[in-house]
């Protein structure tokens, strides 16, 4: 027998998976229109009406009252004199207003039950409104995502020409438009909004404690051992650091780790140049598409306190990798 041949087929789903987005978004836009041509004025006109119209039923219930007041008084009356005899036409009147009464009570407390369900129905749209503009505006980021998926893929942050973080240990300030994020060294976060950026105390603290550690990096030795220093000088293959304590220490350029005696060899080039030590702690700014006002407000804050910092614009809005800038 012979083999049926394969028909080529033409997958539609990414076609029809866009269509399906698309509807569901024109689906929820009619229905929130919809929802939202409820007028709400109607609705209070009613229960003003309704809460009016109870203040004169309770005139009347007052009304009502006296007028029984008197009757119970007129009975009291006949059992203190049952002789007087009572005018058959006044009783009658009153059977009648006590029945009218009865009904229009019982009325009044329908027209209660159906203004109170009235209330509850008007709280539930409001709701179901709120939650309809809220799937909405994840439609709408959702659309957006697919529209240009590479605007909120994750950015790797790198220093440029080696690929890593190499001798850089900077701060990383997140400029965007509702404010400040500050990437700690620890690997923490805090967020500042932009009104309170030039008033906020714990950002003045790490600046001034990045001004303060600015001749400081961290040597790492080919075993893995850390030391927090700054460099002083060379003698021969030795070098020697002072710590934040003062205290002076030597030892052998080959037990530095690769990266670490490349730094040295950096500390002297800029010296022969008569240039300034190389530094490794300040601030990198990096900013989004609309956090230029956050950062002009962070780098007045850094300029007053002395403290040196660059800035790389992200093309994108996506999550930030420091992972190429920790333990380099």
């Amino acid at each position: 027998m012979k083999k049926k041949k394969v028909d080529l087929q033409i997958s539609l789903f990414p076609f029809l998976s866009i269509l399906a987005c698309v509807i569901g978004i024109l689906t929820l836009m009619i229905t929130a229109i919809v929802i939202a041509q409820i007028d709400p004025e109607a609705v209070n006109e009613k229960i003003e009406i309704a809460l009016e119209d109870d203040e004169e039923f309770q005139k009347k219930i007052n009304s009502k009252k006296e007028e029984l007041k008197k009757l119970r008084q007129e009975i009291e009356e006949i059992k203190a004199n049952p002789e007087k005899k009572v005018d058959p036409k006044k009783k009658d009147i009153l059977k009648q207003e006590i029945v009218s009464l009865t009904l229009e009570t019982q009325n009044r407390m329908a027209k209660t039950k159906e203004t109170k369900a009235l209330q509850g129905d008007v709280v539930k749209v409001k709701e179901d409104l709120a939650k309809l503009m809220s799937n909405l505006e994840d439609a709408e980021e959702e659309w957006e995502l697919m529209k240009n998926p590479q605007k909120f893929a994750t950015m790797v942050v790198k220093q440029g020409g080696s690929g890593s973080g190499g001798d850089l240990e900077p701060t990383f300030i997140e400029c965007r438009a509702e404010g400040i994020r500050v990437h700690e060294v620890s690997g923490k976060h805090f967020d500042i909004p932009t009104a309170q950026i030039q008033s906020n105390s714990k950002l003045k603290g790490v600046i001034q404690k990045l001004v303060k550690e600015a001749p400081y990096r961290t040597w790492r030795s080919e075993q893995g051992t850390e030391i927090d220093a700054r460099f002083v000088k060379r003698q021969g293959s030795n070098i020697v650091l002072k710590d934040k304590k003062g205290k002076e220490i030597k030892l052998k350029a080959i037990q530095l780790a690769a990266a670490s005696r490349s730094i040295i060899h950096k500390y002297e080039e800029a010296r022969k140049a008569k240039l300034p030590d190389p530094e490794s702690r300040y601030v990198i700014f990096l900013l989004r598409s609309k956090g230029f006002s956050s950062w002009y407000k962070t780098s007045l804050v850094c300029q007053s306190a002395g403290c040196k910092f660059g800035q790389l614009p992200l093309d994108g809005e996506g999550e930030i990798d420091l992972s190429l800038f920790k333990g380099s």
